[in-house]
This record gives C-alpha cells, sequence and structure tokens, in this order.
C-alpha cells in the first residue's frame, strides 16, 4: 500500500469526489478554504497543517488524524511510515501507571540493547563460548538455567517484596494442595 503525501492524498480524494476546491472546503466545514487546498494540493508544504486545518481535511477525506500527519510528514521530506517495524503494541497500557510503563520502557530499552550486543557479536553462542561479555551476570544458581543479566536486573524485576508466600506455594504444590485463599 502507498503512502502518500498530503497533496497526493487530497488530490485523490477531491478527484474521486468530483469537488472543485471550493465544493472541497465546504466538505471541510471551511477550513481550509479553496485557496488553501489548492496551496496543499499544487505547492510544496513548508508547515504543518494547523489543527483546525487537520479537523478539516478529517472531514472531507474520512483519513484519521494520525494519516492526516503522517501525509503532512512526508510532504516535509521526513522519512515516516504508518507502522514501526519496532513499535510493540501492549493491550491496556494506557491505563498503565506511569511508573509501570516506565518500567516496560526500560525492559524493552535492555532488550534491544541485548539483541544489539548478539547482532554485533555475530551469534549468541559466539558470545556464551567466549565467557559472556563484560557487564553481565551469568547464572541463576539453583532456580534455573543460566542466563546473561543486565547488571541492574534487580531493578527491572517487577517484585522486590518478602518472598514467603512464594516458599508456601512451592511446598502446596510439591504435596499437591492448593491455597485455601
Amino acid at each position: 500500500m502507498s503512502q502518500p503525501d498530503l497533496g497526493t492524498l487530497l488530490a485523490e480524494v477531491k478527484a474521486a469526489r468530483g469537488w472543485s476546491f471550493e465544493a472541497m472546503s465546504r466538505a471541510c466545514g471551511g477550513v481550509p478554504t479553496g485557496k488553501r487546498l489548492f496551496q496543499l494540493i499544487n505547492s510544496p508544504l513548508k508547515n504543518f497543517p494547523d489543527p483546525d486545518t487537520i479537523r478539516g481535511l478529517q472531514k472531507a477525506t474520512g483519513a484519521s488524524t494520525t494519516e492526516i500527519v503522517m501525509a503532512a510528514a512526508r510532504s516535509l521530506g521526513l522519512d515516516v511510515t504508518e507502522t514501526d517495524p519496532d513499535a510493540l503494541h501492549v493491550p491496556g497500557i494506557s491505563l498503565a501507571s506511569d511508573s509501570g510503563r516506565n518500567a516496560l520502557l526500560t525492559i524493552g530499552r535492555e532488550l534491544a540493547d541485548a539483541a544489539a550486543e548478539v547482532a554485533a557479536s555475530g551469534s549468541s553462542r559466539g558470545r556464551k563460548a567466549q565467557g559472556g561479555s563484560a557487564g553481565r551476570k551469568s547464572g541463576r544458581g539453583a532456580q534455573g538455567p543460566a542466563t546473561d543479566l543486565p547488571d541492574n536486573w534487580q531493578d527491572l524485576a517487577a517484585y522486590q517484596g518478602p518472598e514467603g508466600h512464594l516458599r508456601r506455594a512451592d511446598e502446596w504444590d510439591s504435596r499437591g494442595e492448593e491455597s485455601q485463599g
């Protein structure tokens, strides 16, 4: 799917609906004017459209705010796409606290840094064969297999409080019992 600049997007809608510039302006609710629409379609864009213009263009084109803004950015020569290959959608994240969102961002950055290290070293096997990388702690003792963890892995952990309830749950599991609460 082609990602048009703003002039192309507007010209396509105008042509598809058979509108004059004034008719398109009326469909926008009067903002932008027919003269401004002519400029947006036929002249190089010099600045981002103002919010009222974006809202008007939404009415006439049926495009979302994001589509209008991204098309305007492309018109200004910015290299943007509708989807970011590095973006990760986490359903419900808008309901999380600021500290929760920051924790997820920190974890994401750590994972990206680790992936970049692996890519730079050629492979994860090569790095492990060399005894790990500087600044990393390996191993989890009796808890499980060795893994490479960032130095601040404890700060990234979701829970740092008492763990007696976890020990009791493990004991119950070993006996085949379930918690009563």
